[in-house]
């Protein structure tokens, strides 16, 4: 009789041998492959390994979460506030894309006002008709001096009596003290219902609560590759294929089903990887702290993976695809209510959409995910754009 930790962290007790997540992925293939179910992927996209969700973050909307102890309702997909150079001098298709983020049931946008990003006036323009039905964050750039006045200046921006999510962006918990009273106060006088914050730095966002308890909700890096804030179990490994490929482990078992070898329960083994955060994640749960998943595609850097492997054909074949497994898998913890990627075009979208009340992350993704993992790992973080290397060093388990 073994203990198993849910990503909910009830304790459950089940009998018989456990898998360390080292064995899991190689087992995960030769099952697939004993039985041919790799001949047809379809097959295994049904073979959920999703938990359920806590009742703790369910919506009564259909494809939201609520965001922690605020109650606001999310869509799992966020519409990322990151724009590139064609959209920055193409408000038109801009436009466009944000009605079809809306048309397909995104209602939480990111926004940025300022540097490059400057979009108030683009998206208060589009979201205008439809503020009741959409949630606005953004976050404060101001001198800490001017923060009421920057939350006035978004008021009337976006022509509404309230802005749903403000957050405060430091690299420091020690210098945030002026800005964080004055959203407060915003907050107390109904202009702004929840206060956020996100950093770069783990051990930053683990100082911000302990020393401002009042703080709603956090940004967090989280994805396949950068798990150092991990609620649970863990999907995917690196090396595991390489050791399938290398001949260590067999491609055949006696299994012949993805669901009798995965069963209903996972262990947690910190011997083979990310475990669950030890810091920060006690502090999200005893606060009850929302979470908004950033960097789910590595920042950009899964673009510029290429494993290779005859299998990934056939799972992309039957329908598998690397961003909505990654999406997926960062949506995978209940404790986190959306995720939220850069859009840019009407295709990525639709794409990410596809994921909203879209079911879980299937055997099939993890496999995905599992040779996007090795080529990062043989990258040795070199696939990441240079102004994203903090995840490497900073969030990798």
């Amino acid at each position: 009789m073994k203990i198993v930790r849910y990503p909910d962290h009830r304790p459950q007790f089940v009998d018989g041998k456990n898998l360390t997540r080292r064995e899991f992925f190689p087992r995960i293939a030769a099952a697939a492959l004993g039985a041919g179910t790799l001949l047809s992927p379809g097959a295994l996209m049904g073979s959920s390994l999703s938990p359920t969700v806590s009742p703790l973050v369910n919506s009564k909307v259909s494809g939201q979460r609520l965001l922690g102890k605020t109650g606001i309702s999310v869509s799992e997909i966020g519409f990322g506030s990151h724009l590139d150079n064609e959209n920055r001098s193409d408000p038109k298709g801009r436009a466009e894309q944000i009605r079809k983020g809306l048309e397909l049931g995104i209602n939480l946008f990111d926004i940025y006002n300022h540097g490059t990003h400057a979009a108030f006036e683009l998206m208060s323009d589009v979201l205008g008709p439809v503020r009741q039905d959409i949630i606005l964050s953004l976050v404060s750039v101001w001198k800490q001096s001017e923060t009421m006045e920057e939350v006035e200046f978004a008021l009337d921006s976006f022509n509404t009596d309230y802005i749903d999510l403000y957050r405060i962006y430091s690299e420091s918990a020690n210098n945030i003290g002026r800005r964080y009273e004055e959203l407060q106060k915003a907050k107390d006088q109904g202009k702004v219902r929840a206060v956020g914050f996100v950093s770069h730095n783990h051990s930053v966002l683990v100082n911000a609560l302990q020393n401002y308890p009042d703080l709603d909700y956090l940004m967090v890096p989280y994805n396949f590759q950068h798990q150092k804030f991990n609620p649970g179990r863990t999907l995917v490994e690196s090396a595991t294929w390489g050791e399938i490929k290398a001949g260590k482990v067999s491609m055949r078992s006696e299994v012949n089903s993805p669901q009798k070898l995965l069963g209903t329960h996972a262990v947690e083994d910190c011997m083979y990887g990310a475990c669950s955060d030890s810091t920060l994640q006690p502090l999200v749960r005893e606060m009850g702290i929302g979470l908004l998943a950033i960097k789910p595609f590595a920042g950009g850097g899964m673009n510029n993976l290429d494993p290779s492997h005859p299998v990934l054909q056939e799972l992309t074949d039957g329908g598998t695809s690397p961003h909505r497994a990654a999406l997926k898998f960062t949506l995978e913890p209940s404790e986190f209510a959306s995720a939220i990627p850069a859009m840019n075009s009407i295709d990525q979208v639709v794409e990410n959409c596809a994921v909203i009340d879209g079911g879980g992350l299937s055997v099939a993704d993890a496999m995905l995910l599992q040779f996007y993992a090795d080529a990062a790992e043989e990258s040795k973080g070199k696939y990441l754009p240079e102004h994203y290397r903090w995840l490497e060093e900073e969030w990798k388990a």
